[in-house]
């Protein structure tokens, strides 16, 4: 990894820091901009070319490093950048949450099957016996995990830093699993990312020396996210075999829980888990009284601390079964979380229509 360290990383940082110099005065030009109104904290039209510039960092990392030429990861540019074109139409054109499914699951279906991945085994989760899926089960069951990544990218993309963040957690964790395991070409590529990644937030969050180029990931950005994710967890899992199949719930963890806890929630109010509401935990954490930046920091020290036991869970060989049970019982604590600040929320706002 030393060359990596000195001719690869840098020259992701300076790719993605160069297209958003370049790329920023052109989203404003054509209006490729997320607009204020009265559902959003920025002020001014903030281009939405994050996506872009981490995408173009990966293209850098493919190249310079020759993984560019091997079938699984030029499939998985391709399926990436379609995906992140699509998200960015959706982002112009408003795609109906229908159509943009479908055509999101053609892609996915598309890339896996023409890189011949997918999640054909579990690992030990029935006990003693692994449980394995084939590849026709196994490939439909991947589609529907990818299409679940991406939308819960989607919905964790609610505060400045929080998607990029904890996607950037989530990668290190798989470069030092990778790293250990020898998959040094998962790792080249996840640390890529990561770094990508760190640029990228550094003008989001409009850090020293950053400031006056803010930008966002849009939908295009936040679903490229959610299947990088999938697919580098799938490559991890089934083909290096870095780290088991129950090591990467544990690695994606705050945007699954999520997503599955406000899904939960809306299906037991009968509504659709679609729709639109502010049960999301960066929501509600914000409106108990914390800052953006206060939640920022302590969602992705929660998510931060997933990915450290998933990471040391693997590395001291815990079962299975307790990494089963330990993921079960951190979505539950979640979830619990989740209720009681809704409750709270909703006492606040029934205490003035009392009165």
């Amino acid at each position: 990894m030393d060359v990596v360290l000195f001719v690869h990383f840098p020259a992701v940082l300076a790719s993605v820091c160069l297209a958003i110099r370049y790329l920023f005065p052109v989203a404003r030009r054509y209006r490729f901009v997320d607009m204020p109104n009265t559902r959003k904290r920025h002020r001014r039209p903030t281009p939405l070319i994050g996506g872009f510039a981490v995408l173009i960092g990966l293209f850098v990392a493919l190249s310079v490093s020759g993984l560019l030429a091997e079938p699984l990861w030029l499939i998985f540019f391709a399926a990436a950048l379609t995906l992140t074109v699509l998200g960015s139409v959706d982002d112009v054109l408003d795609i109906s949450p229908r159509l943009r499914f479908v055509l999101q699951g053609l892609v996915v279906t598309a890339a896996l099957f023409g890189a011949d991945l997918a999640i054909e085994q579990l690992g030990l989760l029935l006990g003693t016996e692994t449980l394995y899926l084939g590849f026709a089960l196994g490939l439909g069951f991947t589609v529907v995990c990818a299409l679940a990544s991406i939308n819960a990218y989607n919905m964790i993309d609610g505060i400045d830093g929080l998607a990029g963040s904890v996607t950037a957690a989530t990668l290190l964790g798989v470069m030092v699993l990778s790293l250990l395991s020898g998959a040094t070409e998962l790792a080249l590529v996840a640390g890529s990312l990561a770094l990508a990644l760190l640029a990228f937030l550094a003008f989001n969050l409009e850090l020293p020396f950053f400031r006056g180029r803010k930008i966002f990931l849009g939908d295009g950005g936040s679903t490229f996210l959610g299947f990088l994710v999938l697919w580098l967890l799938v490559v991890a899992s089934q083909k290096d075999i870095s780290f088991r199949p129950i090591t990467a719930v544990w690695l994606v963890g705050l945007p699954i829980v999520d997503m599955l806890t406000v899904f939960a929630r809306r299906a037991f109010a009968g509504k659709s888990p679609f729709s639109a509401d502010r049960t999301h935990i960066h929501h509600l954490l914000m409106e108990s009284g914390m800052s953006a930046r206060q939640t920022l920091l302590v969602l992705l020290g929660f998510h931060a601390t997933l990915v450290a036991f998933g990471v040391a869970g693997e590395m001291l060989y815990w079962s299975d079964l307790i990494m089963t049970l330990g993921a079960i019982g951190a979505g539950a604590l979640y979830g619990a979380v989740n209720i009681s600040l809704t409750s709270r929320q909703q006492k606040a706002a029934a205490s003035p229509q009392q009165q």
